[in-house]
């Protein structure tokens, strides 16, 4: 017994329970002593503080650079006879245009006014055919022969879901039919693309076509048609 006693601290040592720090005991100073060795700094949590003491790099807001875009909505009517094509001059001119996307387009046909036959699934004239001279890059084919649309930038389709009679409590045939003709970029897909960019755009001439064949431009009171553009320029745009 007395052997293993030299293992331990004997209870009978007067300087282990002393107070104070016992300089006899590995480690006692550090933590019975007055100074524990702990030097602790209350970090107060507010912004400065933060940034000051983060360790994560602050890369601000992510963005990326794109080209310009700009909005552009022409509305014009078909005009007298020998009117062809549709000049369209615009009160500021577009530099350096990388695109022209045709975003949405409308058209109406009072068929009251109208020399042609009423414009409804029930004849063969189905969709409108939009020539621009400065935009045109749609192909079609030779046989059948393609005609208007071979040199075409987009079409517009009948919709019979919106044909309106402004006359409804008559109850006679529509006396005020407008035939509706759309198009919009989601289905179409209307878009020009210039490589390299095209040096200025200040004016668009535009044809206008039933089907792919009679035009129908200079027919005064034919029709009316709005189409909105979005117009990309070499200039970039930060967005976030």
């Amino acid at each position: 017994m007395n052997g293993q006693n030299n293992y331990f601290v004997s209870t009978e040592d007067k300087q282990l329970y002393q107070r104070g720090a016992n300089p006899n005991l590995r480690g006692m100073n550090t933590q019975f002593g007055e100074n524990f060795g702990i030097n602790n700094t209350i970090i107060d949590n507010n912004i400065q503080n933060y940034k000051k003491y983060d360790v994560i790099p602050d890369k601000g807001l992510k963005s990326t650079l794109i080209n310009k875009p700009h909005k552009l909505v022409l509305r014009f009517i078909s005009g007298t006879s020998g009117t062809s094509p549709i000049n369209i001059i615009l009160n500021e001119p577009f530099k350096d245009v990388v695109s022209v996307k045709l975003l949405n387009g409308f058209m109406t046909r009072d068929t009251t006014t109208a020399s042609t036959t009423t414009l409804t699934n029930d004849t063969s004239v189905n969709f409108i055919t939009i020539s621009i001279d400065e935009l045109n890059n749609n192909y079609s084919s030779s046989t059948p022969d393609g005609t208007a649309l071979l040199n075409s930038f987009a079409t517009l389709d009948y919709d019979k879901t919106i044909t309106r009679d402004d006359h409804p409590h008559t109850g006679s045939d529509e006396p005020n039919r407008h035939d509706i003709f759309k198009n919009n970029f989601g289905t179409h897909q209307d878009i020009r693309y210039f490589d390299p960019p095209l040096n200025s755009l200040s004016q668009l001439n535009v044809r206008v076509y039933t089907n792919h064949s009679t035009e129908t431009t200079n027919i005064s009171g034919d029709f009316a048609c709005k189409l909105e553009f979005i117009i990309e320029t070499k200039d970039k745009l930060r967005v976030y």
